[in-house]
């Protein structure tokens, strides 16, 4: 893949699914809504066909430097067919493990994290059987 992400201060959220475009804009919806508390997840989409089918590492890898955020939101096969929309939520800065987010908490994430009000820990931590965090 040669295609590079733009740069950008909030969190990216890339497709790689490109199989559903209803699936993709209800997981959109999803994700950007706010919650009770008015609270919602800032980011910049990327709906880029270069990036059909490509795993995290290389999604990762096609961040720039300097980006401004610490998280990448990755919306995936598994992102698109679930109602829940739990979409891969890639570390930036420490090479770990990513896990998954159902889209209603992805504020949460996105929030805390980009402005290290919380540690990776606190949601990888606490992930369900299937390594998605619930909230």
């Amino acid at each position: 893949m040669t295609a590079a992400l733009p740069k950008d201060n909030d969190s990216l959220l890339v497709r790689t699914d490109f199989s559903d475009e209803d699936a993709w804009a209800r997981a959109l919806r999803a994700a950007r809504q706010e919650n009770e508390d008015g609270f919602r997840a800032y980011f910049a989409r990327v709906d880029d066909p270069a990036f059909a089918g490509a795993d995290w590492r290389a999604v990762k890898a096609a961040v720039p430097d300097g980006n401004g955020a610490s998280v990448l939101f990755i919306a995936d096969r598994d992102a698109l067919a679930s109602p829940e929309h739990p979409f891969l939520v890639v570390d930036l800065d420490e090479d770990r493990e990513p896990f998954r987010c159902v889209a209603a908490e992805l504020w949460a994430v996105e929030n805390n994290l980009n402005i290290s009000n919380m540690d990776w820990e606190d949601y990888a931590d606490h992930v369900d059987e299937h390594g998605v965090y619930r909230g």
